[in-house]
């Protein structure tokens, strides 16, 4: 009997020892996929990943060129203003020059009538040597002065 009963015992030793063993490989099977299931999951993810980092350096590059134009647009538009800022001033310089030579010009021609509504004109009226009676009136002195300047009467 205590052959029988240590049989059993070891009996059920070792199909607790097995139970065990089987439970333990179990164990280590579902470790092993979950462990196989988040390597896949890690590695899809590191692709999209280098796949996003990948497009998002393109968007980068994209973003550059596109900054680098807008910049080189806006520094020929800045060029362009101050070009025409240049031109502004001298022109205003310019301005202001033929203003004050208008001035000027005003005020002299404003002197020149008053002083030519001040003074009354005298005729100059030179005498023909062949006249002896009343001086000539002022269209006969013309005429004469012409005669003169174009060579027909010598004085």
């Amino acid at each position: 009997m205590k052959k029988t009963i240590t049989i059993i015992l070891l009996s059920v030793a070792i199909l607790g020892a097995a139970g065990w063993i089987v439970w333990q490989q179990q164990t280590i099977t579902v470790a092993e996929e979950k462990h196989q299931q988040e390597t896949k999951t890690n590695d899809q993810q590191l692709v999209k990943l280098k796949s996003e980092g990948t497009d998002m350096k393109h968007e980068i590059d994209d973003q550059k060129k596109k900054l680098s134009t807008v910049t080189k647009k806006l520094k020929e538009k800045q060029k362009a203003y101050q070009k025409e800022v240049k031109q502004r001033k001298a022109l205003e310089v310019e301005i202001n020059q033929l203003q004050k030579e208008l001035a000027a010009a005003k005020a002299t021609a404003q002197a020149n009538k008053q002083s030519a509504s001040q003074t009354t004109r005298t005729p100059k009226v030179k005498k023909d040597p062949n006249v002896t009676h009343h001086p000539p009136s002022q269209w006969v002195q013309d005429q004469y002065d012409w005669g003169v300047k174009q060579g027909y009467i010598k004085e």
